[in-house]
């Protein structure tokens, strides 16, 4: 039911985090403001445009607050939500490996995949095997240090060798997070890696969704947003956040002008919204003094496309190149699409165009995803800065929760504290938290 006297609400920053929570709230019958610096809500989410085609993407069975926006979004949808593909490693030799399904009960199937998994080394995979189980068991538990410890050393405490961890364990690390296992704790590493490794069969399956997430995500909800009859501000950049005893007054745009509601959702990157803070703030509360200490990592996105067939989407994770994972797509029966991820910002800016098509060419033929007589047709390549949250030693510690110490004010995004690696899983159940909280506030 709409309220008579509606609350107000204004989300700083239309990304996947503050679309979701402005989403929601509209059907709960607030009034709604967003706040962006770009052309337009969700640029960071659309990193092409639609004349060079969709940019495919994937979700893991888990992600559930995922699929439920979507099934909300698309109720009676005029394609599949997603096709489920393998999960596929390239071997140092060229040769690519699955890693196998099986449909035997859990934790049964978990054990048998790792056995079969001919990726690892027979004695590793029988040494991982072997310790999953005592964890199973309780014969052995996971060390307290995890989370002030690398991936890295914790992999080689328990018999991973290093080509193991550059061939299999990097480039997954690096497709669910973003972050490499040099860097990354051995806690968000096994996080990361319950889903796909230590869960049930219709969790850790993958699915691509061949289609992007401008018109599955961002176009409807953004229709939704001009139906309720939400305010959404472009070119807008934020300056300040004023405040009165403690509580949110409005926010100073670069413009003059003051906006006011009765409820603030901050849905920027922290080193976006740490400047708007009274300095007041982060002196006297600890909860944004943590900030900052957190660090981002820039993402690079390559999207190029031959004229071939392409039977099925896959998804190749890769090692010894700059770019962790390959995905690969058709929308045509004759037209391939490549999505390659990196967080080498500079691989994709410091070769010439036609350097770059050459080594991208050169790697999926090594793969077998190019054919021989095939030619890259187009390539082009955005880096997002600070797009992903760092998981280093200590920065789960950093990563706030959604309710702030201020009461009418809410922190959005994937680098919250979710449970969930900085994707788009965390973004979207951050914005369902802050709805959540302003929803059942008694004081409303």
């Amino acid at each position: 039911m709409t309220p008579t006297n509606p609350q107000s609400v204004i989300i700083l920053g239309g990304g996947p985090a503050g679309l979701t929570a402005a989403y929601r709230l509209i059907h709960h019958g607030y009034r709604v403001t967003i706040i962006d610096r770009g052309p337009a809500v969700g640029n960071a989410l659309s990193s092409g445009d639609l004349q060079n085609g969709p940019e495919p993407f994937t979700i893991l069975g888990c992600h559930r607050a995922t699929h439920a926006l979507l099934h909300s979004l698309h109720p009676t949808p005029q394609q599949p939500e997603g096709i489920i593909i393998p999960l596929e490693f390239r071997l140092p030799d060229g040769s690519l490996v699955h890693y196998p399904r099986t449909a035997f009960p859990s934790p049964l199937h978990t054990w048998m995949n790792l056995l079969r998994f001919s990726g690892i080394p027979w004695k590793e995979r029988w040494r991982l095997a072997s310790w999953v189980e005592q964890l199973w068991e309780g014969e052995t538990e996971l060390p307290a240090d995890l989370e002030h410890r690398t991936a890295d050393d914790w992999l080689t405490s328990i018999g991973q060798s290093g080509q193991t961890s550059r061939v299999v364990w990097n480039p997954l690390a690096q497709w669910l997070t973003g972050n490499d296992l040099v860097t990354m704790s051995a806690d968000a590493f096994i996080r990361s890696m319950k889903p796909v490794f230590l869960s049930t069969h219709p969790d850790s399956r993958i699915s691509v969704v061949q289609d992007s997430l401008l018109t599955r995500f961002i176009q409807p909800i953004t229709e939704v947003l001009r139906q309720g009859n939400a305010t959404i501000l472009h070119h807008a950049d934020a300056t300040q956040l004023r405040y009165e005893r403690d509580r949110i007054s409005g926010i100073l745009l670069r413009d003059g002008s003051l906006l006011q509601a009765d409820w603030y959702v901050t849905a920027l990157p922290p080193q976006q919204l740490t400047p708007l803070l009274p300095e007041r703030w982060l002196t006297r509360y600890a909860y944004f003094q943590q900030l900052t200490e957190l660090q981002s990592i820039d993402r690079t996105m390559l999207h190029l496309h031959a004229a071939q067939a392409c039977p099925t989407p896959r998804l190749v994770l890769l090692s010894g190149t700059s770019f962790h994972s390959v995905l690969v797509t058709s929308l045509t029966p004759n037209r391939t699409d490549f999505s390659l991820i990196t967080t080498d910002s500079q691989c994709a800016q410091t070769q010439p165009d036609s350097h770059l098509d050459s080594a991208i060419s050169e790697l999926l033929r090594s793969c077998g995803l190019l054919m021989a007589e095939s030619r890259i047709a187009s390539t082009r390549h955005r880096t997002v800065p600070n797009a992903i949250l760092s998981l280093r030693p200590g920065a789960k510690l950093h990563r706030p929760i959604q309710r702030s110490p201020i009461a009418n004010l809410l922190l959005a995004g994937s680098w919250t504290d979710t449970g969930w690696p900085p994707n788009l899983e965390s973004a979207i159940v951050s914005g369902n938290r802050c709805v959540d909280a302003i929803t059942s506030d008694k004081s409303a």
